[in-house]
């Protein structure tokens, strides 16, 4: 049977673009690991610290998850979300707008987030998490040059890593991360290959066997993705990165969305392999 890295190489070979890869599985510490280990763009999976730092401020009393925050003209930039179709004057609870930052992916909420959290505090904080090849360089403005971020698979999974375990936020932070995460709408690379829906079925006392919490990123010739993936035959996290890709569309056919998904399932089929039997 063809390993976990031989499929990883195999899609390798036929992607235009380089891919990074790293995996671990959360009871028995076993690490999968594939491709160049340097840091890469973030695009939007620098949105992951972003929440954990917003959450750690929340823990230590400096902002109410309930308190309404407005949207400022200064916040205002084009990309993912919805805040920009919205009423200039609107104003929302914080947890609401963490919230946008990651299931729809929203850049508007995520510059709201870093006026009030600052960008130097992510930054420290990513220190102290571990994260040491991970910078955030600027607020979402993409008429500023370079890169919004640099990260790489391992630093996304030490953080996923962290807010499973419980070493990151307290218990309610930690709990409230996660239920964001896994109501993630931008489902690209984790999900699309694994046997996975992102809600429950019709009898709402069945859960899915597969749930993933997750936040992707996207920019022209980069597409990432990091998450837990939670399932009856163990949990695991794992983060993908992906750069120079030739195909710029963003379009549901682009190669990276194609292809790099294969590697998702390749670790789910390594770290799960009695789920085909059970999954029927």
């Amino acid at each position: 049977m063809t390993n976990v890295y031989q499929r990883m190489a195999r899609v390798q070979q036929r992607f235009s673009g380089m891919v990074s890869v790293y995996a671990e599985h959360l009871a028995t510490g076993e690490i999968v690991q594939f491709g160049p280990h340097h840091p890469m763009e973030t695009a939007s999976t620098i949105k992951l610290p972003i929440l954990a730092e917003a959450l750690r401020q929340v823990a230590l009393g400096r902002f109410d998850l309930a308190a309404h925050v407005p949207l400022l003209a200064s916040d205002r930039v084009a990309g993912s979300g919805i805040l920009q179709h919205l009423t200039p004057d609107v104003a929302l609870p914080l947890q609401d707008i963490l919230t946008l930052m990651i299931i729809v992916s929203d850049n508007i909420a995520t510059n709201i987030i870093l006026r009030l959290v600052g960008i130097s505090q992510v930054n420290t904080s990513c220190i102290r998490w571990g994260m040491t090849d991970t910078v955030l360089k600027k607020r979402i403005d993409f008429s500023l040059p370079g890169p919004i971020g640099l990260s790489t698979p391992k630093d996304l999974a030490t953080l996923l890593k962290g807010l499973y375990l419980g070493t990151v936020l307290p218990p309610a932070e930690s709990s409230l991360a996660w239920d964001i995460l896994m109501h993630q709408q931008c489902q690209q690379l984790l999900a699309r290959r694994l046997p996975y829906d992102l809600i429950a079925s019709e009898d709402d006392d069945i859960p899915p066997p597969i749930v993933i919490g997750s936040k992707s990123g996207s920019l022209r010739g980069v597409r990432n993705d990091a998450g837990i993936v939670r399932t009856p035959w163990g949990d695991y996290v794992l983060a993908l990165m992906s750069e120079s890709c030739h195909d710029t569309r963003f379009h549901v056919d682009n190669e990276a969305q194609q292809l790099l998904p294969e590697i998702s399932r390749a670790v789910f089929d390594h770290f799960c392999p009695d789920a085909l039997a059970n999954l029927g």
